[in-house]
């Protein structure tokens, strides 16, 4: 192949590249909005429910308690069966803008077994805590189930004992106390749709914040792995370069994987198999492509580790990447190793100790 139509295909395939890149970022959009619209579905229907549960004086009493958290596990498991189809959809349209960005290059069967591959891998694979793709929807779905029917139960509950307890009082013309007074009011059909709002799409944690996180994670890694994989099968390609997003909120580990010269291919740039990306959850870093007659002589001869990066930066730079003081004072007095770096404090503390190293006076 000339330079010159060489020149035009590596133009094709960066203009390919930033394609798929917007095409994935516009898939997210659209994934996260769609995700919004069946959580709002879901919780006007729970809402409904509470709201038509209430006696003429809109309170929810115990007698319709059963009958209500049964109706509304119903609609969570409708909502469960929903986000799981909603999150293997955009996983397969991930995969398939990361994998076609070879398609001028690498033929169209090996792109369509790079796209498979990344899909079966996105759905099967066990991560550092030991879950998969299933187990982490199934504990959104129980974390939905669990605070939005404790929330309706507890308040049915309490309001009834308050109830009782606050009538007491008031046949004993004695004045009814604060805390009673209030857990009295719980019942009511409207408070308790608003806690139910709370619960599954507002509050820290809630369940509608973690399948966002899941979902773009996946529809990321999708993404990533099928052109990672279609990559590779282009005999031009050198390696993939970890890049940080233009709106990368803070420096931290992604830093050192952009910027680290790990295997003499240039800042960021990793062989077949060898790229950290995506570094966590939720991340906004990419990857490019980078071929062999773009690696320089320089990038060759300028390949370090990641300690001896780690060790050149300022201190700033190394509390950014290791988050946390003490990994930093670790790594300047020589005891921490490379598979220690993304290791959290608390998992490293005690196995220093045991390697007789005193954590107190770092």
């Amino acid at each position: 192949m000339t330079d010159n139509t060489r020149t035009q295909v590596k133009a094709t395939i960066r203009r390919a590249m930033k394609a798929a890149e917007r095409a994935t970022n516009a898939l997210d959009a659209t994934a996260m909005n769609e995700l919004g619209l069946l959580y709002q579905s879901v919780l006007s229907e729970i809402q409904f429910l509470v709201m038509n549960a209430a006696d003429e004086l809109g309170e929810v009493r115990l007698s319709q308690l059963q009958t209500l958290t049964r109706e509304i596990e119903s609609l969570l498991d409708q909502l469960a069966q929903a986000q799981a189809s909603m999150v293997d959809g955009y996983i397969v349209q991930a995969a398939q803008h990361g994998g076609t960005t070879f398609s001028t290059t690498v033929a169209a069967a090996t792109v369509s077994k790079s796209i498979d591959e990344a899909v079966l891998a996105v759905r099967t694979m066990t991560h550092k805590d030991g879950l998969q793709l299933s187990d982490r929807l199934w504990r959104v779905d129980r974390h939905a189930r669990e605070v939005v029917t404790q929330a309706v139960e507890r308040a049915v509950i309490l309001g009834q004992s308050a109830s009782e307890a606050a009538q007491a009082f008031r046949q004993r013309s004695q004045p009814v106390p604060a805390d009673i007074a209030r857990n009295e009011g719980l019942p009511n059909a409207t408070g308790m749709s608003r806690t139910v709002a709370q619960e599954l799409m507002v509050n820290d944690g809630a369940p509608y914040s973690q399948i966002k996180r899941v979902m773009r994670t996946e529809i990321n890694r999708a993404h990533g792995m099928a052109f990672q994989n279609a990559a590779f099968e282009d005999e031009f390609v050198a390696g993939t370069q970890f890049k940080l997003s233009p709106n990368h909120p803070k420096p931290d580990i992604c830093d050192m994987h952009a910027r680290a010269n790990l295997f003499g291919l240039g800042k960021g740039v990793y062989p077949k198999g060898k790229s950290p990306w995506p570094a966590h959850p939720n991340t906004l870093s990419y990857e490019q492509v980078v071929f062999i007659d773009e690696v320089t002589e320089e990038d060759r001869t300028s390949q370090t580790d990641c300690i001896s990066w780690l060790k050149g930066q300022s201190r700033e730079g190394q509390k950014a990447v290791l988050g946390h003081d003490k990994k930093v004072a670790a790594l300047q007095q020589g005891h921490l190793k490379e598979n220690m770096i993304a290791t959290p404090w608390k998992h490293l503390d005690p196995l220093l100790k045991r390697n007789g190293i005193d954590t107190e006076t770092l």
